[in-house]
């Protein structure tokens, strides 16, 4: 190599140390910077890290505390239960002794024949207070919340404002207005209601929730009500209660109270439901004998309502699982999950 490549690469090296140079010397000067940044980072991780500590050792003192509310809880529902019941065997007393001190009663009489026969209860109103007590404590835990009957019964807010209009804004009537879901719903819409219903514990409940509630009967507040003062007439899961010649009466004379135009509407459970004419039918045991469509169709009709109409109403929450599954029959699944209530709609002519 001569001379001049040597000094030439010579001189490249020179200049390549000393870029090396700068370039460590800025890598230095940056990483000096850095130090102070980094520490700040290390300082915040640490504090973090006590964050952390400190919620998850909240997080367990807030679960702690949960477990024991949990605990208080089942205790004082347990409690509840048991208060609950004291006061149902202290009614049941109470209206045992009612019995005693209004009848002065002894012992059933003895029959003197050798074959016994069927002893008849005596009316009392000791006795009366215990069935009213019974049937809403059953009605409370079986048909369902508040809530949930308000929200099936809604369907038939079209249905009633509509009669409403066609027949002069006058009032609706319930039969057995029980707890009062339905009056409270047609409160809510604006629309002028009153129940009836025979069991005085359901009247209390219902006036406790500010509704217009009388104590009586069907038969008797329909007879003493004027022609064509009512918009709609509604009973919901009542004529199941009665026998056929009160339904019948019932039907009739809602004709006659019913303006032009108004409606009358019954709502039963659908037997067509094996599961309901098989169990859920039989857990109320004032149900004297399903009333089928067949029967309140043509019930309806020979009153003269015109038209009349039928609606299978409120299937199983499991139906539609059921009618999609290929293997299984249709009609199987309308028999075992179909609709659970049935409801016959019949509007007074306008015409009379």
């Amino acid at each position: 190599m001569s001379p001049l490549k040597r000094l030439e690469r010579y001189i490249l090296a020179i200049f390549k140390l000393g870029r090396t140079e700068r370039f460590a010397k800025e890598a230095r000067r940056r990483l000096d910077q850095m130090e102070p940044r980094l520490d700040e980072a290390l300082g915040s991780f640490g504090r973090l890290s006590r964050d952390v500590t400190r919620i998850w050792e909240s997080i367990g003192q807030l679960e702690r505390a949960h477990d024991d509310h949990d605990h208080r809880f089942e205790r004082e529902a347990e409690s509840t239960k048991a208060g609950d019941a004291a006061l149902a065997r202290t009614l049941s007393d109470l209206t045992r002794r009612m019995d005693d001190l209004l009848l002065n009663r002894d012992r059933l009489p003895v029959p003197s024949s050798s074959e016994a026969e069927p002893a008849v209860l005596p009316h009392s109103e000791g006795f009366d207070v215990f069935k009213d007590s019974f049937y809403h404590r059953l009605e409370n835990r079986y048909r369902g919340s508040v809530d949930e009957i308000s929200n099936r019964l809604r369907i038939y807010l079209p249905d009633v404002e509509a009669a409403i209009l066609r027949s002069g804004q006058l009032p609706v009537m319930d039969i057995g207005c029980g707890r009062g879901e339905w009056l409270g719903l047609l409160s809510g819409v604006g629309v002028t209601a009153f129940g009836i219903d025979t069991n005085p514990v359901q009247i209390a409940a219902a006036k406790e929730n500010g509704l217009d509630v009388r104590l009586g009967d069907a038969v008797t507040a329909l007879a003493g009500a004027e022609s064509g003062s009512l918009s709609v007439i509604t009973a919901h899961h009542v004529v199941e209660h009665l026998p056929f010649d009160t339904v019948a009466w019932i039907a009739r004379e809602a004709m006659r109270v019913l303006a032009p135009g108004g409606l009358l509407l019954f709502e039963t459970p659908h037997t067509r439901n094996v599961l309901v004419g098989a169990t859920t039918f039989h857990t109320d045991p004032t149900h004297l004998k399903p009333m089928p469509e067949q029967v309140l169709g043509v019930l309806f009709e020979t009153a003269g309502f015109h038209p009349v109409e039928i609606r299978a109403l409120h299937p199983h929450e499991r139906f539609d699982e059921f009618l999609a599954k290929p293997d299984f029959n249709d009609e199987l699944a309308f028999l075992m999950f179909g609709p659970q209530d049935l409801a016959v709609l019949g509007m007074k002519p306008t015409g009379e």
